[in-house]
Order: C-alpha cells, then sequence, then structure tokens
C-alpha cells in the first residue's frame, strides 16, 4: 500500500507499520500518531489510538524513553537545554516528563557549553570573539547564565 493510500488499511498494516517504525528508534505517542495519520489520512480515529494505547500497555511505546533518548542523543551533540525543551514540545512530551529529564543533567550544562566553546576556539578570547560565541551558545539552546559562564571559564 502507498503513501497516502485512500483505503482503510487492516489493524494488522498499521501495527506492523508502527513496528517498523519502532524498530528503528524511539517515538512520542504524538510523533507516532502523527507518522501513522501522515501514511493514511483517511483513517478513523479510534484505529489509531486504539493502537496507540495497546503499544504503550505493551511498553513498545513510551514518552519517557523517548525523551530520555532524544536528551542523551541532544547532549551528545551539543545542544543545551533551551533547544531541546523546544524540541521536544514539538513532539508532543508533557512538560513535566521535560522538566525531570532537563534536571537530571541540570549540573553539566555549563560544562558541556565550556567544552563546545573550547572546541570551536581555543584560547582567550578578543570582546569582538565573545559576542560571536556567546550568540552561537544561545543560538545552541543555552541560557544566557550558562552561556556567560562558560565564556567566562576560558
Amino acid at each position: 500500500m502507498g503513501e497516502g493510500s485512500s483505503e482503510q488499511p487492516s489493524a494488522g498494516e498499521i501495527r506492523a507499520f508502527a513496528y517498523r517504525l519502532l524498530g528503528r528508534r524511539e517515538y512520542s505517542v504524538f510523533e507516532l500518531d502523527q507518522r501513522i495519520r501522515r501514511k493514511w489520512p483517511q483513517l478513523e480515529s479510534g484505529a489509531a489510538a486504539d493502537l496507540l494505547e495497546a503499544l504503550v500497555n505493551e511498553n513498545l511505546l513510551s514518552d519517557e524513553r523517548f525523551t530520555q533518548s532524544y536528551v542523551r542523543m541532544s547532549i551528545q551533540k551539543q545542544q543545551g537545554p533551551l533547544k531541546i525543551r523546544a524540541a521536544l514540545r514539538a513532539r508532543g512530551v508533557a512538560d513535566a516528563l521535560i522538566s525531570s529529564e532537563l534536571d537530571c543533567h541540570s549540573d553539566g550544562w555549563i560544562d558541556l557549553a565550556a567544552a563546545w566553546l573550547q572546541r570551536q576556539h581555543a584560547g582567550p578570547l578578543d570582546f569582538d570573539a565573545r559576542k560571536k560565541y556567546y550568540r552561537r551558545l544561545l543560538s545552541r539552546g543555552f541560557s544566557h547564565d550558562q552561556a556567560m559562564d562558560a565564556l567566562n571559564s576560558l
């Protein structure tokens, strides 16, 4: 069955599609729902909701696991908490879950920003370079205080 097909898929087809997606990486409930609806726009809402509920009950789909995985991947990319929070919100993850996961890493944000800064520019920075790297740290998702502490640590 092709992308965007108009006929109603069977429950087995929807489940197989979800398994294929979940076999590659973790998804949030909202994100998987969007992927299913994009593939089958005419799908009855109850069919997708029933499948998602079953996957959650079987522990194959978990917003908590997705959030942990996404935060870990973003930290490896040296992204800050503000950018990570915005990306997780866009993927339908609850704010309480985002906050609890980001709080687990709260002691390492300044070190992460300083490590990124050290990779970009070794040695002392003049005023213009400090402005440039301050803006770049903000665009990577670090707060003002985190960016300033990282800059001052050089």
